[in-house]
């Protein structure tokens, strides 16, 4: 399922949106403690509400295994990292549907797994159940540089608890890949709906400057950028005859 949104803006607060731009990181859970204070909906909706547009992964059409990669009709691949977990397609759906990505810590330290994303994305974000209070880190490969960036979560205490993480990062920064590692202390948890996208403000900078590298991804061109400042200042034409 893909989502976007248009946004009109006038160049001043465009730069001024992206010079005050930074990571941010989002997380929620049906039960609120260990310094969680938003629900598992209202983590995610805030994630959503940063993005220009994004996809949600239900793991629909899913084929494969851990081994080889489950691949799914979205285009993200799902694999084992060898470190004596496991993944295979669920059939879990506590998350709202199945199939899903079943996890099995076995006898490794966490539970963790490869994401391969079809085209380099600038936000990525995911639905997890059953952590059992254990914590949740994501290494996120830089698309250009392949450098890795390694997020620390904290699961709120306790079992059978639903969770969402997201993260939008700089507007200049794209990934490809999302290595998953949830320590789970039960060794089995469940994981969905992972959505990936492009963040407004990625958005926003490539309007200032469509040659940008990253700005391939977005496709966002300069004839689209001119044309979005002229309707705003017809629009502000327009209103200033109103008032006349």
């Amino acid at each position: 399922m893909k989502f976007s949104k248009f946004f009109i803006s006038a160049l001043v607060l465009i730069a001024s949106s992206v010079a005050n731009a930074s990571i941010i990181t989002y997380q929620g859970s049906n039960v609120q403690n260990n310094g969680i204070t938003m629900t598992l909906a209202e983590a995610r909706s805030a994630w959503e509400a940063a993005l220009f547009s994004f996809t949600v992964d239900t793991i629909d059409g899913a084929v494969g295994d851990g081994n080889s990669g489950i691949t799914t009709t979205a285009g993200n691949t799902y694999s084992n990292v060898g470190n004596g977990s496991s993944i295979s397609i669920g059939s879990n759906s506590v998350l709202g549907s199945s199939p899903s990505i079943y996890g099995n810590r076995s006898s490794a330290s966490l539970i963790s797994f490869d994401v391969d994303f079809a085209s380099p994305v600038n936000a990525v974000g995911f639905d997890v159940y059953d952590n059992d209070g254990g914590g949740m880190q994501l290494v996120l490969t830089n698309a250009d540089t392949g450098v890795e960036t390694t997020f620390d979560f904290n699961s709120s205490s306790g079992s059978s608890h639903s969770e969402f993480f997201g993260i939008v990062f700089d507007p200049t920064v794209f990934v490809s890949s999302l290595r998953v590692g949830g320590t789970d202390p039960g060794g089995i948890t469940t994981w969905d709906n992972f959505s990936f996208g492009v963040g407004q403000q990625a958005v926003d900078i490539c309007v200032q400057d469509p040659t940008l590298p990253q700005c391939s991804s977005i496709q966002v061109s300069e004839p689209a950028s001119i044309g979005m400042l002229s309707l705003l200042f017809a629009s502000l034409i327009a209103g200033r005859r109103v008032k006349k």
